[in-house]
């Protein structure tokens, strides 16, 4: 398993989707009290709606961070269980 590649793959999936969620939850902001539940996977209550470039940036590259070590992990894990 090439590691550095999956973690490229994951990393551009990851950004693609993202920025996809993001553009959609600000065009129908109406939409984000009932999305929310499901897409943090608990019951939230009243969320604040503010969605700004610095919001974006920050979740972007945390989002990027957990994903790119995810995959690393699974490819160090598998290279080892591998040998």
């Amino acid at each position: 398993m090439n590691t550095f590649r999956a973690v490229k793959i994951g990393l551009a999936w990851i950004n693609i989707t993202y920025v996809l969620c993001y553009v959609l939850l600000g065009l129908i902001p109406a939409a984000r009290p009932s999305i929310l539940p499901y897409i943090l996977h608990l019951n939230v209550g009243p969320v604040e709606n503010i969605m700004t470039v610095s919001n974006f940036i920050v979740g972007l590259i945390l989002w990027n961070v957990i994903v790119g070590a995810s995959i690393w992990l699974v490819g160090v894990l598998a290279n080892y269980i591998k040998n």
